[in-house]
């Protein structure tokens, strides 16, 4: 029985975690799925609004065992992610590349969620998503940087409707590595925006492509309609030691389409190091770090990873290393 009027996926976990306080939110997303919830007689909706009283939980007898807390279960690397900001509304961590903004599997603890959660238990009450508590935006798994959770739901409502705004500015860096055939900067240049639709690939739900005029008039190039995207591109140096046309940029973007930094890039020759998906080639991790976020007043900075090629020692992160490289 539910103590309190909330979301069912919310009071649910909340109550469940009295009897295994290791109770995952994807265990809890696998009995919404496989229908073993119900709510006045049939299967339950997570996003259903309940009443205080309600009885809602009819867990067959197979899945019981999944209440007794897992002893054996080891502590998430989340729970490592550095605080980069923290205040009475806001929680900024700094993501390492390889760990998941939100978990995508069964059991999956090792993300940026599990980190914050764990620092902040209160996130669980935030948000529209049950199971992306407080998270304000993703970054890829590849992408290291600046990742933000609201800490209550009135500052998450209004960072929502302003994260498209100017009032909302997501700087980057990237290394990439031109395709040109000449691209000295004596005959090529850089582009300063690429403001290309994009769209869902249609033989890879994992993939974007970017749609000239002509291929948004044409069926079957893309999945659903064409989104909007606008990516500005500044220069800020040559990369020594590397081919003469790799470079490291600093990148803005407007927009928060999925993948929209790394395919807009790939689309005029530029693919990130490291982004195979997008003809990048093969490296230890995906050279793209979400570096600055600033709302309004409020910058947020990650420093760059110790092992960014061309960086000031003072942009650099010399306190910690990879999250894979720690015991």
């Amino acid at each position: 029985m539910l103590d309190s009027a909330s979301r069912l996926d919310l009071a649910l976990l909340h109550e469940l975690r009295k009897q295994n306080p290791d109770l995952s939110r994807a265990k809890l997303k696998e009995w919404f799925k496989s229908e073993s919830i119900t709510y006045r007689g049939r299967a339950a909706s997570p996003s259903e609004e309940l009443s205080a009283g309600d009885h809602v939980l009819d867990i067959p007898e197979a899945l019981e065992n999944a209440l007794a807390p897992d002893t054996a279960q080891a502590s998430p690397r989340g729970s490592f992610l550095e605080i980069l900001h923290e205040d009475e509304n806001l929680l900024a961590l700094n993501k390492d590349s390889g760990i998941p903004s939100v978990p995508h599997a069964i059991h999956e603890t090792d993300t940026a969620v599990s980190s914050a959660l764990a620092h902040f238990p209160g996130l669980e009450q935030v948000g529209r998503r049950g199971f992306e508590p407080g998270i304000l935006h993703r970054l890829d798994t590849g992408t290291s940087g600046v990742l933000l959770f609201a800490k209550n739901q009135p500052t998450f409502e209004t960072l929502q409707s302003l994260w498209k705004t100017p009032r909302v500015i997501k700087t980057y860096r990237a290394l990439v590595q031109s395709q040109s055939a000449d691209p000295s900067p004596e005959t090529w240049q850089l582009p300063k925006v690429i403001a290309t639709p994009l769209a869902h690939d249609p033989k890879s739900s994992k993939k974007m492509i970017a749609l000239s005029r002509e291929d948004s008039e044409e069926r079957g190039l893309y999945r659903g309609k064409p989104l909007p995207a606008l990516t500005r591109i500044r220069q800020l140096s040559r990369l020594e030691g590397r081919n003469p046309d790799s470079w490291d940029l600093e990148i803005e973007i407007e927009t928060g389409v999925m993948h929209q930094i790394r395919c807009h890039l790939a689309s005029v020759g530029l693919p990130i190091l490291g982004d195979s998906l997008y003809r990048g080639g093969i490296s230890p991790r995906l050279w793209l770090h979400a570096w600055k976020l600033k709302v309004d007043s409020l910058e947020i900075t990650a420093p760059l990873p110790a092992h960014w090629p061309g960086a000031a020692p003072s942009q650099k992160d010399h306190s910690r290393t990879d999250l894979k490289e720690q015991p």
